[in-house]
């Protein structure tokens, strides 16, 4: 039993001084790190079908509503005309935090008007001038 544990141990210690590497006689075995000459360079672009004005501002906002949103049938109009008046808050530098552009929407746990808050952001980045 004793000599069974002398071995085990044995083969411990010589795994912790070699690191574990497993390359024989401690030298690293070489990584080649450098891209291949034939790679060419990144360059930035827009996309051709990335939408703009009133249709980013509506594929924004959808996206932005939570999954909860008081107003899950709101139709594109509906949505640009809270869009449009949200950019008219901003314009005045009003509050957007306690702003709510839809008639009866109750206030988050927190304090905030949710659904009023992604049409702001998607307003903002998208429609307003």
């Amino acid at each position: 039993m004793r000599a069974r544990a002398g071995i085990i141990t044995a083969g411990f210690v010589a795994l912790a001084l070699t690191g574990c590497s497993g390359a024989v006689g401690g030298e690293p075995e070489a990584v080649e790190t450098t891209p291949p000459a034939s790679s060419a360079p990144l360059t930035a672009g827009t996309p051709a079908s990335a939408p703009s004005g009133e249709a980013a501002y509506l594929e924004a906002v959808r996206e932005a509503l939570p999954a909860d949103t008081v107003i899950p049938d709101a139709t594109d109009e509906q949505l640009i005309a809270a869009g449009e008046e949200a950019c008219a808050v901003l314009a005045d530098g009003g509050d957007t935090v306690a702003t709510s552009l839809i008639e009866g929407e109750p206030t988050s746990e927190a304090g905030y008007y949710n659904d009023s808050s992604a049409i702001f952001t998607a307003a903002a980045i998208s429609l307003c001038d």
